[in-house]
């Protein structure tokens, strides 16, 4: 019997022209794609503090893309001192506790949005009361980092207040002893007065440690009961490093150009699963880097 080829040598010119069509468009898009150029996406710049005193570890990060920044496995006080990237726009943030068990790691404690501008600098502070009925309740705090540049000599401090249930205080820039852990004498007027909870100072300009005197003492930030001398917290700032040649140098009260966060932190509530040993016992003080001295500082 006959065989009707026709159709079939038809039906195999068809495939190879539709092969051909699809490694035609294949080269055209790998041609596309070698001059693509895709545009580098804008940052902005975040502190995370954990400020909650009465629940555990917490997780802080960003959900609305795919985002590293964040702050993970974060005790009572964490934070991360050095600002990170985080993609500008308006972000959607969850706080979650931090478990290794799973039912644990996906209890929400807290979501927001964040308008994040390019080249700007946020701190954001979980802080308050997380347990039911407390006063005040737990929420977060966002700052935006307009830290000045300080001027030949100096540095900057600002102060936060996120010391729940601690009432309006005062701030004192001093210098004390290293190993002060308290201050029994203050000057009678403070650096700033009043500052309620959740509001901070302006950034406050003050002369750099001198390098002599620094391994006797240094510049501390020095909370009290608004009116009165009674010391909260009097916590040494970090010193910082000098840099050279090679090696950058890291901020702190003896390396001009430094600005510093003073942020004023509650002791743990007892009973709770915030870590409280002998020193996470006191009031403290958590401090964060706004600006980093300029580049080869040298004594």
């Amino acid at each position: 019997m006959p065989t009707n080829d026709t159709s079939e040598r038809s039906t195999m010119i068809a495939l190879r022209s539709s092969a051909a069509c699809v490694a035609l468009l294949l080269v055209v898009g790998c041609a596309k794609d070698s001059t693509f150029q895709e545009p580098l996406p804008e940052y902005a710049a975040i502190h995370w503090v954990n400020a909650v005193p009465d629940t555990g570890q917490q997780d802080m990060r960003i959900i609305d893309i795919p985002e590293n920044a964040g702050l993970f496995d974060a005790n009572y006080r964490g934070s991360n001192m050095f600002y990170q990237a985080v993609r500008s726009g308006t972000r959607t943030f969850r706080i979650f506790n931090s478990s290794t068990n799973p039912v644990i790691a996906q209890q929400v404690l807290l979501e927001g949005t964040l308008d994040l501008v390019a080249d700007q600098g946020y701190t954001l502070i979980h802080s308050g009361f997380a347990r039911s009925g407390s006063t005040p309740t737990h929420g977060a705090l966002l700052l935006l980092d307009n830290p000045p540049v300080p001027a030949a000599g100096q540095v900057a401090v600002r102060a936060v207040h996120a010391g729940a249930g601690l009432g309006n205080v005062d701030v004192f820039i001093v210098r004390k002893p290293v190993n002060a852990a308290t201050v029994d004498s203050l000057p009678d007027s403070p650096t700033a007065s009043n500052i309620a909870f959740s509001a901070a100072s302006t950034y406050i300009a003050a002369a750099v440690d001198d390098t002599a005197a620094a391994l006797a003492q240094a510049m501390r930030v020095v909370f009290t009961a608004t009116g009165t001398k009674t010391v909260l917290a009097s916590i040494a700032a970090p010193a910082g490093q000098f840099g050279n040649a090679t090696t950058e140098p890291i901020a702190g009260s003896r390396i001009a150009g430094s600005v510093l966060t003073a942020v004023l932190v509650p002791r743990p509530v007892a009973g709770s699963a915030a870590p409280a040993n002998a020193a996470d016992s006191l009031v403290s003080t958590v401090y964060l880097v706004d600006r980093r001295p300029p580049r080869g500082n040298a004594p």
